[in-house]
C-alpha cells in the first residue's frame, strides 16, 4: 500500500499475473455492489433509520470545514480530483457523486455510488497501461499454486527500489489529495536538511468528527451510532 509508492514513479514492477487478478475483481466487486443495494439501499427498516437522521446543510459543512462524502452529501459537489486534477483523474471518464438531502441517507449513497465510480477508475486505468514490461516476471517462481484465486494472491516484489532522500528547501509546503472520507493534507516545513522542520497532516476524519455533538443534539439514543456510521471514522485519524 503505503510503502509501495516512490518519489517518480513505485517501488517494484507488478507482480507476474496481477493485472488480470485486478480486472477479475473489478467485476466481481460489481455484482456485490448490486447485491448491497438490493439488500440494503431500498430496505424500509434501513430507510426508517437512516432517512432524516443527522441532517447538515450545505452552509454548515462549509462553516465547519468538512470535505469528503460528508460534503457532497449536504449539495456541495467538491472533488479535490476535479477541482485540482491533480495525477491523471483528468483523463479518466467519471462524474462527482453527490446528493443534497445531507442526511446519514444521503451520506450512504454517496458512498455506494462512489464504489462504482472507482471501480470504473480502475478499469479505465488498467486499460490505459502503456506498453513495454511492467509486470516482475521473476514472481512467477514464487506461486505456491498454478491458478490461486484473486484473494489468495501473495503480493511479492524482488529489488525494491529504495525511497529517495533528498534535501527540503527552506519553504513552506502543503499538498492535499482527495482520500475516501475527505481531505488529507500534509504540511511540510524545509529547513535546508533531510527532515522537515516542521511536518502536519490534516486527516478528513478528525475534522468531520467535530459536527458530531451538533448533530446528536434532540436526536435518540440509538441515532448516535447511525450518526456516527455516516461521518465514517477511523481511529487512526481522530487521536491526535
Amino acid at each position: 500500500m503505503h510503502n509501495f509508492f516512490r518519489i517518480g514513479g513505485v517501488a517494484a514492477d507488478l507482480p507476474h499475473g496481477w493485472i488480470d487478478k485486478c480486472l477479475d475483481f473489478c467485476d466481481y466487486f460489481l455484482t456485490r455492489v448490486v447485491e448491497y443495494q438490493q439488500l440494503i439501499t431500498r430496505n424500509p427498516i434501513f430507510l426508517e433509520r437512516v432517512e432524516g437522521v443527522g441532517i447538515v446543510c450545505g452552509e454548515e459543512v462549509i462553516n465547519w470545514g468538512l470535505s469528503g462524502p460528508m460534503l457532497r452529501a449536504s449539495g456541495i459537489q467538491w472533488d479535490l480530483r476535479k477541482v485540482d486534477n491533480y495525477e491523471c483523474y483528468g483523463e479518466f471518464d467519471w462524474e462527482v457523486q453527490w446528493q443534497k438531502e445531507g442526511d446519514s441517507l444521503a451520506r450512504y449513497l454517496v458512498r455506494i455510488g462512489e464504489m462504482i465510480e472507482s471501480i470504473k477508475i480502475i478499469q479505465q486505468a488498467l486499460e490505459g497501461i502503456p506498453g513495454g514490461p511492467y509486470e516482475n516476471l521473476e514472481t512467477r517462481y514464487f506461486d505456491r499454486e498454478k491458478e490461486p484465486e484473486w484473494n489468495d494472491f501473495e503480493y511479492r516484489f524482488i529489488s525494491k527500489k529504495p525511497s529517495p532522500t533528498f534535501e527540503l528547501p527552506k519553504q513552506e509546503l502543503y499538498v492535499r489529495i482527495e482520500a475516501p472520507k475527505g481531505e488529507l493534507g500534509i504540511f511540510l516545513m524545509g529547513d535546508q536538511n533531510g527532515f522537515p522542520w516542521r511536518w502536519k497532516i490534516r486527516p478528513p476524519g478528525f475534522i468531520n468528527l467535530q459536527i458530531l455533538p451538533q448533530l446528536v443534539k434532540r436526536m435518540k439514543l440509538a441515532d448516535i451510532m447511525t450518526i456516527l456510521g455516516s461521518i465514517d471514522i477511523i481511529t487512526g485519524d481522530v487521536d491526535s
